[in-house]
This record gives C-alpha cells, sequence and structure tokens, in this order.
C-alpha cells in the first residue's frame, strides 16, 4: 500500500504531507444539515455512478465505504489516516466516502457540504495533490451539476468555503521552533497574513507531538493558482526557519540534542 503515511515526500525532515480539499455541493439538494435520508442516499448513488463509471479512475481501485457500516474502531483508523474527519465518524446520518487504493484520494460524502474531495500525499507536493484534485472534480462535473453562483463562486455549507471551496495545507512537524518560542511568532505571523493553524486533526485539535496544520482561510475572490502559491511561499519560509534552529540548538549542544530527539 503507498499512503503518505508510509512514504517520504519531498522536504519530509519539516513536511509530513501536503492536502488539498475542494468543498462541492449539488444543485437542487439541500445542504446535509436540511438534507433528508433519501435525499443523502440520492447524493451517494449519484457520486459512485459518476466515479466508478469512468475509465480515469479504473487503475485508482476506488472503493466506498459506509459510514452506518462500519464500527467505532474502522471509522477511528480512518480518521487516524486523515482520510475522513472527526465530525464524519461522529455523525449518525447517511453518508460515507469514497477512498483509493493507495489512500492517496479520499471524497467524503455527505459531511459538512455533499462533497469534500482531498487528495493527501506525502512530502511537499501541493500542486499535485491539486491537480488530483481538480481531475476528480472535473470528472464529477461531467455527470453532476454544482452549486454555483456567477458572482459567489460555489456554494457551500460554510460561508467561509464559498468561492473555489479550496482548502491548501501541509502538515509539518516543527519541534526546534517549539522547543525555543519562535512558534508563537511564527503563528502569529500566519495569522496576520491569512492562514489558518490547527493541531494534528484539524480544527478543534490540538498540535500533538509538535505538529501543526497549515491552510488558507479564504476562498471567495482568490483563484486555486494564487491560494497554491500563497500558502507556498509562506511553508517554504517556515521550513528554512525550522532547519536554521535545528542546526543552531545541535551546534550549542549536540549530545543534548541527540539525546532529545
Amino acid at each position: 500500500m503507498r499512503s503518505w503515511y508510509l512514504e517520504n515526500g519531498p522536504e519530509n525532515d519539516v513536511v509530513i504531507s501536503s492536502r488539498v480539499r475542494l468543498a462541492r455541493n449539488i444543485k437542487d439538494y439541500p445542504f446535509p444539515v436540511k438534507i433528508t435520508a433519501e435525499q443523502s442516499r440520492e447524493v451517494i448513488e449519484k457520486v459512485k455512478s459518476a466515479l466508478f463509471n469512468n475509465k480515469i479512475f479504473a487503475d485508482k481501485g476506488l472503493s466506498f465505504f459506509d459510514m452506518q457500516q462500519l464500527n467505532s474502531i474502522e471509522k477511528q483508523a480512518l480518521v487516524e489516516k486523515h482520510l475522513i474527519s472527526p465530525e464524519m465518524a461522529e455523525k449518525q446520518a447517511v453518508c460515507g466516502a469514497i477512498i483509493s487504493k493507495d489512500e492517496d484520494i479520499s471524497i467524503m460524502i455527505n459531511e459538512e457540504d455533499h462533497l469534500r474531495i482531498q487528495s493527501l500525499l506525502p512530502g511537499m507536493q501541493i500542486d499535485k495533490a491539486k491537480e488530483t484534485c481538480m481531475m476528480i472534480d472535473s470528472a464529477i462535473e461531467e455527470k453532476i451539476d454544482f452549486a454555483f453562483n456567477s458572482r459567489y463562486g460555489y456554494l457551500t455549507c460554510c460561508p467561509t468555503n464559498i468561492g473555489t471551496g479550496m482548502r491548501a495545507s501541509y502538515m509539518l512537524h516543527l519541534p526546534a521552533l517549539t522547543i525555543t518560542g519562535y512558534i508563537r511568532s511564527v503563528l502569529e505571523a500566519c495569522g496576520k497574513l491569512g492562514m489558518a493553524v490547527r493541531g494534528l486533526y484539524g480544527e478543534h485539535s490540538e498540535a500533538t507531538g509538535n505538529i501543526f496544520q497549515i491552510s488558507n482561510q479564504a476562498t471567495l475572490g482568490q483563484a486555486e493558482d494564487d491560494i497554491i502559491a500563497g500558502i507556498s511561499n509562506i511553508i517554504t519560509q517556515i521550513i528554512d526557519q525550522e532547519r536554521n534552529v535545528r542546526s543552531e540548538l545541535y551546534k550549542q549542544n549536540p549530545l543534548k540534542t541527540e539525546d532529545r530527539v
């Protein structure tokens, strides 16, 4: 199995993974907060039909996971792999996820939005993740009409996702910045630059093990390429800072640093 947590990608000494996520809703269906069980099943079947019958994904080994058929341990395993959200694992409503065999692709259905299309890759590979998501998005849109407004873009349950509906995020391991306290100024700078900083499992989670998720906050009025370029520039600077502080800590006290590692 080729998964983000088993492979090392570019800049893997700091960057654990790169993720792009697109929020989409199907036209003429209520958002999941108002949808009926029957409508939820219809949404699932429409998405499954659009992807499973598409030759582009024949070699991806797509499988559908019905959340109502999984036990708590199976759901938790998907959460820990970052293939579904903790919120989806707790939902009692009709929902599920389409996941590729290599786990690079995960599509949550009937979570906060009808669709959360995600590509998650090891290391710093945000451009590739974006390409994968856009390919899936286009394939689904050939068969399904999305809720779209010419002025506001893609319509989503949460207003912060309106526009491109794109969230680009990196999972970073920043022990040196955390140990020295420099992490505070880094996180403050991220906030001023319009980035959201979360813990290991996203929103409302803690930065366990000095692991942080950094993502864009705004999606309205920004092009996809601009979102990717903006966050990548910030992440590159954070990588340089983390490496510099690691080097300085080691120079000051090699044995102590090795012991701590």
